[in-house]
């Protein structure tokens, strides 16, 4: 019998002699030790239960691990042979006050280890009577706690809307309209004339809507920081705060002539590219070259100097184009539509990676950036669904659930607001100290209100809560 013991322990890992109880740990809670009766602990998943009419089964979606609840069931003793500790009153009020702390503790469980958990409410029942005497008996209920580590921060960017992931998408759509147009083909010289004027047209659109970005004034727009150089210039140097979030950057003095010159060349630079690129488009001889050309249009258009708002001006224009051009076969329809279809996805998608660049001053700013993207998104998705386009109906759903949270934390969400109501008008130094305890915050408050003069704030306003 020993040997066959031994052959057991040795398949399954445990050693002969082993003895639970050795292994066990001293219970303590924010170093406030105690006995152990029992515990329970509860493990499992979170799912979400779809019900759908007419169907016998459920589909369940699973949410990632649950909460991890753990129950203990245990004692403080005065003159304890375990572990040392003063009369047990004293015990009673430690412990008391470790599940009151407002802050996550260390518990060291019996069996499990250290953890980091959260008391519930109600989670510490006290017991104590005469016959016990010098003995209270206690319930514990906790919940593992963990870091914050899901919440969207102003420094992170949603992954859907960088530039590497829009030229995989870009990749997949202009792919997938060659190959569907070159299914419609019946006469390649009828095509390339029907694709070529959708694409002069575009490109006069192109024209007409880029010369505001270029030009100085609105290139130093998104350069210079509202801190320095006044409440209207929305770019970081010399320093910058918004209104929506209260976040600051701070950076230091930089020579003004070196940013004037440095941007100014480089607008010039990114027009030249610009103008060569939809020359291209319009000289292009097959139908890959001229949706290479547009694709690499929209290249320039997003990573071309100058202010960001102008630049999701003009993606959100290009954004509404719509071929006019009358066709009079079902076959140069088609093709017309493709190419519409096309240009529109690739301006709504380029739209929303420009916006992913953005910084919006005041919640007011914020929720108008919103709902105007999510109106460019969802033109391009009805154009893609009368397509039947699902892949690309699917990819651009996802990029407005993005558009949506990326401008939610930006401060278009109100709830994060509070309205305010002053006895008369004070300057925005008064008014900050007067809110936040901190006159240094009078430049968010500025930026969020839009004033029109700092010195004379309304009676009536909405601004950060805290």
């Amino acid at each position: 019998m020993p040997i066959i013991k031994d052959a057991i322990s040795d398949v399954l890992g445990i050693e002969p002699d082993w003895n639970w109880s050795e292994h066990l740990q001293q219970a303590s809670f924010r170093g406030v030790p105690f006995g152990v009766i029992r515990g329970e602990s509860v493990f499992g998943r979170r799912q979400a239960i779809h019900e759908y009419a007419y169907r016998d089964q459920s589909w369940i979606e699973d949410m990632g691990r649950s909460n991890r609840r753990i129950t203990i069931k245990g004692f403080l003793i005065q003159d304890s042979l375990v572990y040392d500790a003063p009369d047990v009153i004293t015990q009673r009020n430690n412990l008391v006050a470790a599940c009151e702390a407002g802050e996550a503790g260390t518990l060291v469980h019996p069996t499990l280890g250290e953890m980091t958990v959260s008391v519930t409410e109600s989670g510490l029942r006290v017991s104590e009577n005469a016959e016990s005497g010098r003995v209270f008996e206690f319930d514990l209920v906790v919940i593992e706690s963990g870091l914050k580590v899901f919440a969207i921060t102003g420094s992170e960017k949603t992954g859907e809307l960088t530039f590497g992931q829009w030229l995989k998408e870009a990749a997949h759509t202009t792919l997938k309209t060659i190959a569907m147009i070159k299914g419609e083909v019946r006469s390649v010289t009828q095509m390339m004339k029907t694709l070529k004027q959708t694409a002069d047209f575009w490109v006069n659109m192109v024209s007409s809507s880029v010369d505001e970005v270029t030009n100085l004034s609105n290139s130093l727009n998104s350069v210079f920081g509202s801190n320095k150089y006044g409440r209207y210039q929305k770019g970081s140097a010399g320093g910058a705060v918004s209104g929506a979030t209260g976040k600051r950057i701070h950076q230091g003095d930089a020579d003004d002539r070196e940013i004037i010159d440095k941007t100014l060349n480089q607008a010039i630079i990114d027009r030249q590219r610009l103008d060569e690129t939809l020359s291209a488009v319009s000289d292009a001889a097959s139908p890959e070259d001229v949706i290479a050309q547009i694709q690499q249009v929209f290249v320039i258009l997003i990573t071309m100097d100058g202010d960001t708002g102008q630049k999701m001006q003009i993606l959100n224009t290009l954004s509404r184009f719509r071929n006019l051009e009358y066709q009079q076969t079902e076959q140069d329809k088609r093709i017309a539509a493709l190419a519409e279809m096309m240009l529109v996805v690739l301006a709504a998608s380029a739209l929303s990676v420009v916006a992913g660049q953005s910084d919006p001053t005041n919640s007011t700013e914020a929720a108008g950036y919103q709902r105007e993207f999510c109106e460019s998104l969802d033109d391009a998705m009805t154009i893609t669904g009368d397509l039947a386009l699902d892949d690309i109906y699917l990819t651009l759903l996802n990029r407005r659930e993005q558009v949506v949270i990326f401008f939610t934390d930006k401060g278009s969400e109100r709830g994060r607001l509070s309205s305010y109501a002053l006895p008369s008008v004070l300057p925005s130094l008064n008014v900050a100290n007067r809110l936040y305890q901190d006159a240094t915050r009078s430049d968010e408050l500025v930026m969020e209100i839009q004033p029109r003069h700092p010195a004379f704030m309304p009676v009536r306003f909405k601004a950060l809560k805290k």
